[in-house]
């Protein structure tokens, strides 16, 4: 059921734009359509970007930046894609995120309270939904197949998390904390390649690179883990920044076509 929720904000008009279509028919079908399903693994590779965080509360009236480089990661990934005919597919792509940690990085969200400077404070996963029209360019009885694709993008950080370390240190002072990163919508953008394993069969292999735009809020807050007496006063700070995830994803995958 989560994942069907993550589908929701795309699935509704993907819905919508295929009754329309069937029922109008606007582009006069009248020979056979295929649907494509397809399954794999990607490698993705994520912005380095570096952030200014501004503190939200007003009370302290400062900033600090910090480089958020987080590392490479493998996932999976499927796609449904309608073939209107020849040249023309519409793709609904989803892509499951792992989480991102700093192990290929260097500073990864680094900062400091006092004379001590953290890293790898933090940890997220990223699964990212599209929805894209592709062109191909070759006629169907090649058996190799390029397109190129361009479409929305809606990219779900899900619940991120502050590393045992800086948990551990913050609850030293009584302080607890949290991190949240949101969604973001975006553009994407692809081009790949069916190779097809005849030309009566059904089955095939796909590789594909694809980038979307994905710009965030990122936020960390520290408050006290329990609330002080009354004479003394609450701590809490909360700072947030606009990060660039806009990751790269290469992909491959095994796919089936079927005509209707």
């Amino acid at each position: 059921m989560k994942r069907i929720l993550k589908f929701s904000p795309i699935l509704a008009p993907l819905a919508l734009a295929l009754s329309s279509a069937a029922s109008a028919n606007p582009l006069g079908l009248t020979g056979p359509q295929d649907m494509i399903v397809r399954v794999g693994g990607y490698y993705i590779e994520p912005n380095d970007d570096q952030v200014s965080f501004v503190d939200e509360t007003f009370e302290y009236f400062d900033a600090f930046r910090s480089n958020v480089d987080p590392g490479s990661e493998w996932g999976w990934y499927g796609n449904l894609e309608w073939k209107a005919n020849k040249h023309w597919g519409i793709e609904l792509g989803y892509m499951d995120g792992d989480n991102h940690t700093s192990s290929h990085a260097d500073g990864f969200f680094t900062f400091g309270f006092g004379d001590v400077d953290y890293r790898d404070v933090v940890s997220f996963d990223a699964d990212i939904s599209t929805l894209s029209l592709k062109y191909y360019p070759l006629d169907e009885t090649c058996m190799v197949q390029p397109y190129i694709g361009g479409g929305i993008s809606y990219t779900d950080f899900g619940e991120g998390s502050l590393r045992r370390e800086l948990r551990d240190d913050l609850a030293d002072f009584g302080l607890r904390g949290d991190f949240d990163m949101g969604y973001a919508w975006g553009y994407t953008w692809q081009m790949g390649m069916d190779f097809n394993f005849g030309r009566d069969s059904s089955w095939l292999v796909n590789v594909a690179a694809m980038y979307a735009r994905s710009e965030t809020d990122l936020r960390v807050r520290v408050f006290d883990d329990v609330p002080p007496p009354s004479d003394i006063d609450p701590i809490f700070e909360s700072y947030s920044g606009d990060y660039s995830y806009d990751p790269w994803m290469f992909n491959l995958s095994v796919g089936y076509k079927f005509s209707f």
